[in-house]
């Protein structure tokens, strides 16, 4: 470990030998996520509606991944439609 701090090398030099250089696209695809998420948040009512009735982000995401497994929708609107008004059902 000390020879590697003697040199100067950046800090991402020994993990892009490994990945051969898919640092960059993904920390792309997270900043993108970061920036729809908070877009969402801050403007879009249906999702705030629908967040409001989690007690944390994590759960509601959970939530989200869930339902997504299990069913399909047309769209995000129609999948927070369905977790903020799920319909009636009875059990067989």
């Amino acid at each position: 470990p000390k020879t590697l701090l003697k040199e100067k090398r950046p800090f991402l030099y020994h993990f892009k030998i490994y990945t051969k250089d898919y640092t960059l696209p993904f920390f792309l695809l997270n900043l993108l996520a970061f920036f729809v998420h908070q877009i969402l948040q801050l403007t879009d009512r249906l999702y705030q509606e629908c967040r409001s009735g989690f007690s944390s982000r994590i759960e509601f995401w959970n939530q989200l991944r869930c339902t997504i497994r299990v069913l399909i929708f047309a769209d995000f609107e129609h999948l927070l439609a369905f977790i903020i008004d799920p319909p009636e059902s009875r059990p067989p």
